[in-house]
């Protein structure tokens, strides 16, 4: 099991393969590189988590599989906040 110290908002990133394995109409996998993207992008325009999801990553993968869905997507993005 591996660890990891959380600073004040960090974020984390779950997902399943649905994810990243979306596929556009020629084949091509969404992957994990445009994933990490579009919620880094997102981010750095300063939406926060649920907005970096919806408005980035949600759209991107519409787009990428020209908005035919095969298969589920399951994504948690996360971020610390301690009290």
């Amino acid at each position: 099991m591996n660890h990891a110290r959380l600073q004040p908002r960090d974020r984390v990133l779950l997902y399943r393969d649905g994810g990243t394995e979306a596929l556009s109409p020629d084949g091509g996998l969404f992957g994990e590189q445009r994933l990490g993207d579009a919620v880094i992008r997102s981010l750095a325009a300063g939406d926060d988590a649920p907005e970096a999801l919806r408005r980035s990553l949600v759209q991107d993968a519409l787009t990428h599989q020209d908005h035919r869905l095969s298969d589920d997507a399951t994504i948690l993005l996360t971020e610390w906040h301690p009290s």
